[in-house]
């Protein structure tokens, strides 16, 4: 008996017992999904239920001749119609009050894969994650889509995402032909060569310009890429990537910045994916890993100061950890994101992202050090992650957000949901957007509407040109959401 209690009390068990509890606990680790959508009963709303309201019905999508009807009827009866997807965007671009909502999810065929030409064909309402399935086994690889496989074709063009890619420009630019309902009901096929510029108001136009049918995108080989990380400062990161674009051996690239107290907008680190010269067509596709492990790390950073060094030293590690490893182009674009989830009756999380020149990098950050809290811990505004990708410059949309090569900031915030909670983000994130306009910068549209109307006009000063080219073509103003109706009507 005594021997058995010696060993209960040597530190080897208490070791066992440690390791055991984490993992216990680490196991049952709640991973509650947001609810939100078309799906809810009483009212809908986007990701992140900021903007809820009725609409008269939702429409589930089957084949392009019932579509066409709708889009027929709608302006007959000055019916106002839009289109969802998977609804990530923020800023209610998916619904419009007393409207239709077109939900698109099941309209998710791949039509086509030509493996010579290196394109496949595929509805709008499918998913990155279902063109990888369809595309892995044929040594193909998206050109252009988000870090992330869990979004729409038809939602991305319309709001016309970027990602990890440096070498392929906007997602725009991967389509080679479109299939488009236009707002008063004619299917029409659309080319890069379009002399009516279909695909320059509806890609980035999101959803005011009627419903891309399906997409003809151009593919890549998959590629095996080596992970080069490295921890640099934010002083040092024009000249990094300035090289890194010239030199041509990198493909995709990000990096993210240090929102921890003691290393506060100083620290960064970056990830490259280096060419090997082989491809790939046998690895599978990956699925998400380690959630439940990052989702605590995650969790642990949300409490902010001491919690938040924390945080930034186990992402440091993680990154660290994964120098030299070999990846495919397909797994590289698509990352977690599951443990991304936060739910709270209380609180939100939000997305903004703000672009700036390259050249300006550095000065801009040390002046953002001015205006954001080192230590958020106490305060009801908090920034839990910056992450950087570029963003080449786009010279084919109308409301383009590079209109030189900039990087892109990725915000992850957090407030409460009173309103004067929601009033004083506001206050902050209009003053974060003034700052970025100030070093001729812009900020993305997807996101809630925090920015005034100035800002918005000020951002993207072709602004009078897409509103006259919506009304002329959609002239009863049929296509419509909350995003048109607060910046544009």
């Amino acid at each position: 008996m005594n021997r058995m209690s010696e060993f209960f009390k040597r530190p080897l068990f208490l070791g066992i017992l440690v390791c055991m509890l984490g993992l216990f606990i680490m196991w049952n680790i709640p991973i509650e999904k947001r609810k939100y959508g078309l799906s809810q009963t009483s009212v809908t709303t986007d990701y992140t239920g900021l903007l809820p309201l009725k609409v008269e019905r939702v429409i589930k999508v089957a084949d392009n001749q019932d579509l066409q009807k709708v889009v027929q009827q709608a302006n007959e009866t000055r019916q106002q119609i839009s289109i969802a997807g998977l609804q990530h965007s923020q800023g209610g671009h998916t619904y419009f009050k007393k409207g239709v909502s077109l939900d698109m999810r099941s309209y998710n065929k791949i039509l086509e894969i030509n493996e010579e030409s290196k394109t496949v064909r595929v509805q709008a309402g499918a998913t990155w994650d279902d063109v990888q399935k369809a595309i892995s086994p044929y040594g193909l690889a998206l050109k252009v889509t988000q870090s992330q496989s869990i979004f729409s074709i038809g939602g991305s063009l319309s709001v016309n995402a970027h990602g990890r890619d440096i070498r392929f420009g906007s997602m725009a630019n991967s389509v080679l032909e479109m299939t488009l309902l236009t707002p008063t009901g004619v299917i029409k096929t659309v080319t890069r060569e379009d002399s009516e510029e279909w695909m320059k108001y509806v890609f980035g136009g999101y959803g005011l310009f009627g419903v891309i049918l399906d997409v003809t995108l151009e593919l890549t080989e998959n590629d095996i890429y080596t992970i080069h990380t490295e921890e640099i400062y934010t002083s040092e990161y024009e000249s990094y990537f300035t090289n890194l674009i010239a030199q041509n051996e990198v493909a995709m690239h990000y990096a993210r910045i240090s929102v921890a107290p003691d290393s506060f907008l100083d620290e960064m680190y970056v990830i490259d994916y280096v060419y090997t010269g082989e491809k790939d067509s046998k690895t599978p596709l990956k699925g998400e890993e380690g959630v439940r492990f990052s989702k605590l790390a995650l969790d642990i950073g949300r409490k902010g100061g001491f919690w938040e060094n924390l945080f930034w030293d186990s992402q440091k590690l993680y990154i660290n950890s994964i120098d030299g490893k070999r990846i495919s182009r397909n797994n590289a674009m698509r990352s977690e994101s599951t443990f991304m989830e936060f739910t709270s009756n209380t609180r939100v999380e939000v997305l903004q992202e703000f672009f700036v020149p390259i050249h300006l990098f550095e000065e801009y950050i040390q002046d953002l050090k001015q205006l954001l809290s080192s230590n958020d811990q106490e305060d009801d505004f908090k920034v839990h992650n910056i992450t950087v990708r570029f963003a080449g410059k786009d010279s084919l949309t109308s409301l383009n957000y590079a209109k030189e090569d900039m990087f892109g900031l990725v915000i992850l915030i957090q407030h409460g949901l009173e309103e004067e909670e929601i009033e004083s983000a506001k206050k902050t994130i209009q003053k974060w957007t003034d700052l970025t306009l100030d070093y001729k910068g812009t900020y993305y549209l997807p996101y809630y509407r925090y920015q005034t109307k100035e800002q918005f006009m000020r951002s993207y000063p072709n602004w009078k040109g897409f509103k006259m080219e919506k009304l002329q073509r959609d002239p009863n103003e049929v296509f419509q959401n909350l995003f048109y109706e607060y910046y544009l009507k």
